[in-house]
């Protein structure tokens, strides 16, 4: 029987270079998209706290002031009524009656506006002292700073709110990189796992876009 020599092959074994690159392309891109994700998602929480308590410092603070001006309606209510009985005393010529009221019930604030419109020559300035200048109510003071006040505790919490909603955008942005990066490796086409890397890449674009936005960057 003849010997045959026979020729054995080696298997030929797949080039995992090519593989190599794109498993380590989508590794490094799923840790950067991982970790700007979980930075995202933690700014963005402390940005919801942060806008919520903004709001309800705004929403108290709004309180104080219509409890000011409740006390200033009152207040002012009652030097009208005031007021009225003492011009109509002085209009009947009873004056002593009338100084009494003024010295005995009139608030400081009506006092000194009287003063100062029984100095105006009659017939040119206002029609009652609560319109003059020098009626001065420190509670309508007080509502003014704390309305202002409340004004602007709550445009900073809208801005830090919006500072949220940025964070949350990169958040989906990040998610869908995510996504792309995982699956890259999982296909069998060079150019499909070519195209979902880049895609991975554009979309770390404007997550990162967002989270300066958030982090008032630029």
């Amino acid at each position: 029987m003849t010997d045959i020599d026979a020729t054995t092959t080696a298997p030929t074994e797949p080039d995992d270079d090519r593989m190599n690159w794109i498993e380590l392309c989508a590794a490094i891109l799923l840790g950067i998209a991982g970790v700007l994700t979980a930075y995202a998602a933690y700014n963005g929480a402390l940005a919801g706290g942060d806008a919520l308590q903004g709001y309800t410092k705004s929403s108290k603070t709004t309180s104080d002031a219509n409890g000011e001006y409740t006390d200033y309606s009152q207040t002012y209510n009652a030097d009208q009524a005031l007021f009225l009985q003492y011009q109509l005393l002085v209009e009947k010529d009873d004056q002593a009656t009338a100084d009494v009221i003024k010295d005995t019930m009139f608030s400081d604030a009506l006092t000194t506006a009287t003063d100062a419109w029984l100095a105006i020559p009659q017939g040119e300035g206002p029609a009652t002292p609560l319109d003059t200048e020098e009626y001065v109510v420190e509670s309508f003071a007080n509502y003014e700073q704390l309305s202002q006040q409340a004004d602007d505790e709550f445009a900073e919490a809208a801005k830090v709110d919006d500072q949220g909603d940025n964070f949350d955008l990169a958040a989906v942005y990040l998610a869908v990189s995510l996504f792309f990066a995982g699956i890259a490796a999982l296909f069998k086409v060079r150019k499909i796992q070519i195209t979902m890397l880049i895609g991975a890449m554009l979309l770390l674009l404007p997550g990162v876009q967002a989270i300066g936005k958030g982090k008032a960057w630029f």
